[in-house]
């Protein structure tokens, strides 16, 4: 039941918000949508949720197009974080709503989880805490029984424990039920360890699609202390600098080979010490050659 997205494109008072995106998401798969805040992250949702109408493009689930087919729609789940329509509802309430729109909601479940987090079932929905909310929006999209889950900076704001929490229920989720989640996010470190795929988006397009699994398989991050200041040839060709002080360099070498490890070796550094590898690293290395780039915090 795979998700296709064709060659979506959106404008909004005559600016191209995202233009002609096009990626496959398949079930089980934790996908990530990174770019700077403004970039047509939350745009891209809405269109392919059909809030918005695009210019172009289509949303697909096997074959069948999500605006045509309401039984495919009902495979895709998003709350509107900035447009909220819950706000005046109670947690109990929510149920009746949902089911109106996702036949397959389990309210057993969501009463289940709410006790399970400690919600007051009788809570307003708008007095509820930021960390709250997004805990109550997750366990709404997971009691939905939608295939496809898109949650819009999930993180944002929140204290740690409730991070975790909604980390280790998405892996559950993944693991126990084949569920897929795009999950944006300006910070590269919330993502990391958590998806399997990264999608930037920048200037409107869709500009990098990463499998992390790949590429970490191909990259090393290198801590070398040089006998000198000068930079070896073999470290201006492989790897990118990711700090230097004095003679100390740290690099991302993105196709770290046997060649380049005894190229490395051959330099007789006074320390070799390979270090753990972050998504940052990664996008540091893959996106420097991109002017204007900087890495979102």
């Amino acid at each position: 039941m795979t998700l296709n997205v064709a060659g979506l494109s959106k404008e909004i008072g005559g600016r191209q918000i995202i233009q002609d995106i096009t990626f496959e998401w398949a079930p089980g798969e934790i996908l990530g949508l990174v770019g700077r805040n403004g970039v047509g992250k939350t745009t891209l949702f809405r269109s392919m949720m059909n809030h918005y109408v695009p210019e172009a493009g289509q949303v697909t689930v096997d074959g069948q197009n999500v605006q045509q087919v309401p039984s495919r729609q009902q495979q895709l789940f998003f709350i509107d974080t900035q447009y909220n329509f819950l706000n005046n509802y109670r947690l109990w309430e929510l149920p009746d709503f949902f089911m109106a729109v996702y036949p397959r909601f389990d309210e057993q479940r969501f009463t289940s989880l709410l006790a399970e987090f400690k919600l007051d079932r009788n809570s307003q929905y708008r007095r509820l805490s930021k960390g709250m909310r997004a805990l109550v929006n997750l366990v709404l999209a997971l009691t939905s029984n939608a295939t496809y889950i898109i949650l819009d900076e999930p993180f944002d704001g929140l204290d740690v424990i409730i991070r975790e929490n909604i980390a280790s229920m998405v892996i559950d989720e993944v693991a126990d039920q084949q569920k897929g989640f795009l999950i944006s996010s300006h910070d590269l470190n919330e993502l990391d360890g958590l998806s399997d795929r990264v999608l930037l988006l920048k200037d409107s397009k869709l500009v990098h699609d990463y499998n992390l699994e790949d590429i970490r398989a191909k990259a090393k991050k290198i801590q070398l202390v040089l006998n000198d200041r000068v930079i070896p040839a073999v470290l201006k060709e492989h790897s990118q600098l990711i700090r230097v002080s004095g003679r100390v360099l740290v690099v991302v070498i993105t196709n770290y080979t046997p060649e380049v490890d005894q190229a490395l070796k051959d330099l007789k550094p006074v320390l070799f010490e390979e270090l753990p590898l972050t998504l940052e690293d990664l996008f540091r290395a893959n996106l420097a050659h991109e002017t204007g780039y900087q890495m979102m915090k």
